[in-house]
C-alpha cells in the first residue's frame, strides 16, 4: 500500500493512550497504531469482511499468494476473512489455520459450484459491502483508493485486476450480486459479470501494469 512519511506533533497524554492501545497484532507499533485510529475515524476501514477464493485444484500452490492477500487485508483493517476452499482444501487449513498468527478471524467454507456458485452459499450471512479475492498471483493494490473508487461510484461491483480477460483480482460487491447467482455452477467471470456489464453496474478500477 502507498504511504507518505510525514511529521506531526501530538499531545504526550494523547500518544500515551495510542501506545496503550499497540498490541503487536491488530497494532504492531505506533505508526501503524495511528493510522488504524485515523481510519477508523473516517470510516475508511467499515468493510468487515472478506472471502477469499480458493476452491480450485490448483489452489494448493496459490498458498503464499493467499497470505500475501490475507496480510493486505488485514493492513486495510479487515478482522474477518472467509476462505472458500475445496480440491486439498485441508492442505489450506493446515498453512492458514484459524487466523491467530495473523491477529485476524479465518473461517472456512467447502462447497458450492464454480466461483459465484461458493459465494453464493454466504448469500444469508453478508448483509454489508464486502471484499472478494480472488488471484492466481500476487499484485500491488491501495486497498483503500479501490473502496474509494467503488464508493464513489457506487455500482453492484467494482473490480481491480490485472488482466480483463480472465478479470481475476480484487472484487468489491454490494450484497445485491446474491441475487444474480443461480443455483448450480456458475462462474463470477463468466456468468456474472457479463450480466453487470450489460446493467453497467460493473467498473474497473483504473490500474498501471
Amino acid at each position: 500500500m502507498d504511504r507518505e512519511r510525514i511529521t506531526i506533533s501530538i499531545k504526550s497524554e494523547v500518544l500515551q493512550k495510542i501506545d496503550q492501545k499497540i498490541d503487536g497484532i491488530k497494532m504492531r507499533n505506533r505508526s501503524h497504531a495511528i493510522e488504524l485510529i485515523i481510519s477508523e475515524s473516517l470510516g475508511i476501514a467499515k468493510i468487515e469482511t472478506a472471502i477469499i477464493m480458493a476452491g480450485g485444484k490448483g489452489a494448493v500452490r496459490l498458498i503464499p499468494t493467499i497470505e500475501a492477500s490475507i496480510k493486505t487485508l488485514r493492513d486495510y483493517g479487515l478482522k474477518d476473512i472467509i476462505i472458500a476452499i475445496g480440491f486439498l482444501g485441508d492442505k489450506i487449513k493446515q498453512n492458514i489455520g484459524n487466523g491467530s498468527k495473523y491477529g485476524l478471524k479465518i473461517s472456512y467454507i467447502e462447497g458450492g459450484e464454480g466461483t459465484a456458485g461458493a459465494l453464493g452459499l454466504l448469500k444469508d450471512k453478508i448483509k454489508k459491502t464486502f471484499i472478494v479475492v480472488n488471484l492466481d498471483t500476487t499484485i500491488e493494490i491501495n486497498l483503500s483508493e479501490i473502496i474509494k473508487f467503488h464508493d464513489n461510484h457506487q455500482p453492484t461491483a467494482s473490480i481491480a485486476t490485472g488482466d480483463q480477460k480472465t478479470m481475476k483480482g480484487y472484487y468489491i460487491f454490494e450484497p445485491e450480486i446474491f441475487s444474480l447467482i443461480p443455483a448450480g455452477f456458475s462462474m463470477l467471470e463468466e456468468d456474472i459479470f457479463p450480466k453487470l456489464i450489460k446493467e453497467n453496474n460493473l467498473l474497473f478500477f483504473p490500474m498501471i501494469v
